[in-house]
């Protein structure tokens, strides 16, 4: 046998235990199997002496004459992992060969998580952003309905000057309607038709009184009702706009989240160490 497989034989579970990763570690020269040890991981019922098969990393790395890397799926033993093959050279000719394998299991699951996380973040993202929209259009339409209640209350204020004004002629015409029947009735038997006038001018004016402070009565609870919605929608428009602004940083969240997961997928692929 030749003395560097001797010699590696030798070394090969100082090797497996010296690697960073839990590693399983075969000798084989050009036929068959010289050494294997399982990984705790990983073990693929190898034995000494089992033969070369055809196509594996082995037979590949010591037919090429250089290092083979080769990423196993999960069907072909149950377990992925991710195998080196490297040609043992002595005097030129290749003699043997050196493997090693580590499973995949963790940086799949590692990988599936990530591929998993992207996709929920971009579910999220989009939902976020929908609502965004939505509070943007909330604060717009309160900030309308908010002019719109302001606008009410200047024009009961000019109802109110209306009223005021109507009052003022309704006070007047009382007057006038008194003055008119001391009049007529100075007048005597001459005055009497002016007389039956100027009552009605009395009770027009009383009348007027009244439904004057009916509107009066009315605009003031008008006004307190527009006074109440107003401040509602100014509550509403302040809310919308912190609605807005906490789902901007929200959204500014989901973006970090979804570079985090980005990044674990490249570590995830990274950690499979594959060339």
């Amino acid at each position: 046998m030749s003395q560097l497989l001797n010699s590696l034989l030798t070394v090969a579970p100082i090797l497996q235990k010296a690697f960073l990763f839990d590693c399983m570690v075969g000798v084989t020269d050009r036929e068959k199997f010289l050494a294997y040890y399982p990984a705790q991981g990983l073990n693929l019922g190898i034995k000494t002496g089992d033969p070369l098969r055809p196509g594996s990393i082995n037979a590949t790395a010591i037919a090429e004459n250089k290092r083979v890397v080769k990423k196993i799926p999960k069907e072909i033993y149950g377990i992925p992992y991710i195998a080196v093959g490297y040609p043992i050279v002595e005097k030129g000719q290749v003699v043997g060969c050196l493997a090693t394998g580590v499973t995949t299991d963790q940086e799949d699951r590692l990988r599936n998580l990530a591929e998993n996380l992207t996709s929920a973040l971009e579910n999220i993202a989009l939902h976020t952003e929908s609502l965004a929209k939505d509070a943007e259009n909330l604060a717009q339409a309160s900030h309308t309905l908010s002019d719109a209640a302001s606008q009410m209350e200047v024009k009961i204020a000019e109802t109110t000057q209306i009223n005021e004004l109507i009052r003022n002629i309704s006070t007047r015409s009382n007057v006038l309607g008194l003055n008119a029947v001391l009049e007529a009735a100075r007048a005597g038997a001459a005055g009497r038709g002016f007389s039956v006038v100027a009552e009605e001018i009395r009770q027009l004016s009383q009348t007027t009184s009244t439904s004057a402070k009916d509107i009066f009565r009315i605009l003031a609870e008008m006004n307190e009702l527009v006074a109440t919605v107003s401040g509602e929608m100014e509550k509403t428009l302040n809310h919308s706009l912190q609605q807005s602004t906490r789902i901007q940083e929200l959204d500014a969240v989901m973006q970090e989240l979804r570079h985090m997961a980005e990044q674990l997928k490249k570590a995830a692929a990274l950690s499979g160490r594959l060339e």
